[in-house]
């Protein structure tokens, strides 16, 4: 809004304001009120107090108004800085109008004074109205100004309207995606709308019954006191009695339906997590760290179930029990409950305030605890890693660095906690004061009885605990949507590379064709690995992928296992997309053997038939025979049934190696990936591996990423690459003749020469070494291995 806008309409409320509270103060025609209320105020029946809360209305909101016609640059965001004073300042406006309501309740003229009634309604609407047009003058937008200002002072001025904005739309964006997330709980806990309808029914029963029973309790006590019979009081404590017992079993039935409808729902959640995650492309996984993904699927699923049912739980009950003790409260007398609900308002202010800063807190714990969890989980996974290098203080020290964060935003909930338990309770404790010197005034004067004050008291102590338990519930259902927000993030994620295909040919050749292919990974986009790759893989052939470290060897193996999407060029198998066959074919036809390959915490049996729901011990041991497995396999205590332990620890990497080959040549595939699937082999394993893989060659396609000479020159075709490029492809014998680049890195390895083959940068990196077994013998290998 422009500031003229703002302005005027400003000074036509103020303008406004004054002429009203003016007539209605003098009663239309009695101007000579302000000088005998002067000069004879009385607070219970004189109102020129009533006209200074106008006086002060005026210089706020005329004070604002000079601001920011000075400064509409800065005087926006001041006024905006300050909103949350000027609400509290309009709070008090309207308490203390109801405080003079009620002082002047007790004059003669109180029931038939319309003049008062008018100008008390009129009294809280304006100052309601104050804090509107303070926020009307915040949104002024910003002008040229007529005054010079630095070039320093407008930069500041954009850096606090950005700062400004940026809180506003945060704060919007929080509101809006709390009610998003309590609603979508909702909905997830529809399938147990049954239990929940049972469990709110018994929570209906208990409250009402809770109510119920200081009502009575100050019947007894009017009975003995006032009129000292018996029967007077006896019958009524047979039925409080009653219904307390019913009340008690309906609060057990309501707790146990509510803990059980939760439990369902915390089990939802986390399959369907589960689920999502299954789901997510690798680059998913690329990005977030296993520790992270962890303590969503544990810790953040158990604080929304525990969090969301318990507070739901509280919540519910408290506010259903605030309605209904209000009801009696105003049964009893009206006017101690308005000195009741006086601290209500300023409670739930309390509680906004706290309430929002916790979230963000809570988030901040759930983020610092993600951290210390994925150290955790990556040293424990890598304990051997972390002895061999001496390395475990140092790891703790990072870890108890993560919960030092933890502990120093634990810290700042503490102290944010302290105060708003302060603040409530302050407030909570002058209500009691207040409801005592005034109740003990209504009893004197014979207002309400002795029996009625104690019932009052009673319900006021618990419209106090219900108050401050709704608070509280606040605070932990914010606390609860801030796991669930992040639950949902990973739940909402969507692949970048989906499985959706739905091409599932009953016969496959298994031709694979790259296609002017380049890539780059998600988690380095400027990084370019393949640069417009293009090569055919044919059936019945052993194809070779040579080249130096980091030349996007194991790229083009993951592209093959549509794991990532090119960036430019695509990938055909038998002349069609990757990304278009199903997900569960295209990966029971293109199976991936890698140089670590990770076993399963099962038997070796399980592991070799993963993800196979048929699988005979025939075809294991067919599979495992190929693999030169069986061996080693029966020389163990339980044969085929050995547990493998967490990630294989219990086999050597070679012997996980061969399992991983016989996990995929049980399959039967049409293309087969090994990347440097044999590199922890001995010469007599690996040459037996190879004899069977060049036996399978003629019922597959095999691509072979593979450092040692052996395998490479017997491969039917050799594509070397360089920096993400084709360099040259062809035989062994052909590269060799060639003397390029393949010859360059042969001839490197077989003299070991140390220094300069021309353009060596370009060729090879020397921190990385590929190794070749140079010349075989009578079919099997030589000694002669040298390192690339």
């Amino acid at each position: 809004m422009r500031a003229a806008n703002a302005v005027m309409c400003v000074l036509v409320c103020l303008f406004l304001d004054i002429s009203v509270t003016a007539v209605l103060y003098v009663h239309g025609t009695e101007w000579d009120r302000f000088i005998s209320d002067t000069m004879n105020f009385d607070i219970s029946c004189s109102f020129l107090d009533v006209w200074a809360l106008v006086a002060l209305r005026f210089c706020v909101l005329f004070g604002a108004m000079i601001g920011v016609c000075l400064n509409t640059t800065l005087g926006p965001v001041r006024l905006k800085a300050s909103q949350s004073c000027v609400s509290a300042t309009c709070l008090a406006m309207v308490i203390y109008a109801i405080v003079k309501m009620l002082l002047y309740s007790e004059t003669q003229n109180f029931p038939q004074d319309l003049w008062f009634w008018t100008l008390f309604t009129w009294t809280c609407v304006s100052s309601l109205a104050m804090c509107l047009l303070w926020h009307l003058l915040s949104c002024v937008t910003v002008q040229p100004q007529l005054f010079a200002y630095s070039a320093a002072g407008i930069d500041e001025a954009k850096e606090h309207l950005l700062a400004a904005d940026d809180q506003e739309s945060d704060g919007a964006k929080n509101n809006v995606s709390s009610g998003a997330t309590i609603g979508r709980l909702l909905v997830l806990s529809k399938p147990d709308a049954g239990l929940l309808a049972a469990a709110f029914f018994f929570l209906l029963v208990a409250v009402i019954g809770e109510t119920f029973i200081p009502f009575f309790v100050g019947k007894v006590i009017d009975g003995m006191v006032i009129q000292k019979k018996t029967s007077n009081f006896s019958g009524v404590i047979f039925v409080m009695a009653l219904i307390g017992i019913v009340s008690a079993s309906s609060a057990g039935a309501r707790g146990g339906l509510f803990t059980l409808s939760f439990a369902r729902l915390n089990v939802r959640i986390r399959g369907l997590l589960f689920k999502s995650l299954l789901q997510q492309d690798i680059a998913f996984f690329d990005c977030n760290h296993t520790g992270d993904i962890t303590s969503r699927l544990t810790s953040d699923t158990t604080v929304v179930s525990n969090m969301i049912s318990q507070n739901l739980n509280v919540f519910s009950r408290n506010l259903i029990k605030c309605v209904g003790v209000c009801v009696f409260m105003f049964t009893l007398s009206w006017k101690l409950t308005v000195v009741t609900l006086l601290g209500f308002p300023v409670i739930m202010m309390v509680s906004k305030f706290y309430g929002k800063y916790y979230k963000g807190l809570s988030k901040q714990v759930q983020d610092a605890l993600g951290q210390a969890n994925n150290i955790a989980e990556e040293t424990m996974s890598s304990m051997k890693t972390v002895r061999s290098f001496a390395t475990e203080q140092i790891e703790l020290n990072h870890y108890n660095e993560k919960l030092h964060n933890v502990y120093n935003l634990n810290k700042k909930e503490a102290l944010a906690y302290t105060y708003y338990t302060w603040s409530s309770r302050f407030v909570a404790i002058s209500v009691q004061v207040a409801i005592l010197y005034y109740g003990g005034y209504l009893v004197v004067s014979g207002h309400i009885t002795g029996g009625d004050l104690i019932s009052f008291i009673i319900y006021e102590l618990e419209l106090g605990d219900s108050l401050e338990s709704i608070g509280s519930v606040y605070t932990g259902l914010m606390q609860g949507v801030g796991a669930a927000e992040k639950v949902f993030e990973y739940m909402n994620h969507q692949p970048s590379v989906p499985n959706n295909g739905t091409l599932a040919p009953e016969k496959l050749t298994g031709e694979v064709t790259f296609r002017n292919v380049s890539f780059a990974y998600p988690t380095r986009p400027d990084t370019q690995i393949l640069k417009n790759v293009s090569f055919t893989l044919r059936p019945g052939e052993v194809t070779a992928l040579v080249g130096a470290s980091g030349s996007g060897k194991s790229s083009c193996v993951q592209l093959m296992e549509n794991f990532y999407n090119p960036q430019t060029g695509e990938i055909l198998l038998d002349d069609r997309p990757v990304h278009e066959y199903d997900h569960q074919y295209l990966h029971s036809q293109v199976v991936l053997v890698g140089q670590e390959p990770v076993l399963f915490a099962r038997s070796i049996r399980n592991n070799i038939s993963y993800g196979l729901q048929e699988c005979s011990l025939n075809l294991i041991v067919r599979a495992s025979r190929m693999a030169n497995a069986h061996g080693f396999i029966t020389e163990l205590k339980n044969g085929y049934n050995t547990e493998s332990g967490e990630k294989g620890t219990q086999l050597s990497g070679g012997q996980k190696q061969r399992v991983a080959i016989a996990r995929a040549l049980v399959r039967h595939p049409r293309v087969l990936l090994l990347d440097e699937a044999t590199s922890a082999l001995d010469a007599e394993s690996e040459y037996n591996v190879q004899q069977a893989l060049f036996k399978v060659k003629q019922h597959c396609t095999i691509l072979i990423v593979a450092h040692r000479l052996s395998t490479v020159e017997k491969a039917q075709k050799i594509i070397v690459l360089d920096k993400g490029a084709v360099a040259e492809q062809g035989t062994h014998e052909e590269l060799m003749k060639k003397g390029n680049l393949y010859f360059k890195l042969v001839q490197h390895q077989i003299l070991g020469l140390e220094t300069g083959i021309e353009d060596d940068s370009t060729v090879l990196n020397h921190s990385h070494t590929t190794v070749y077994r140079c010349v075989p013998v009578n079919g099997h290998s030589s000694d002669s291995d040298k390192e690339l």
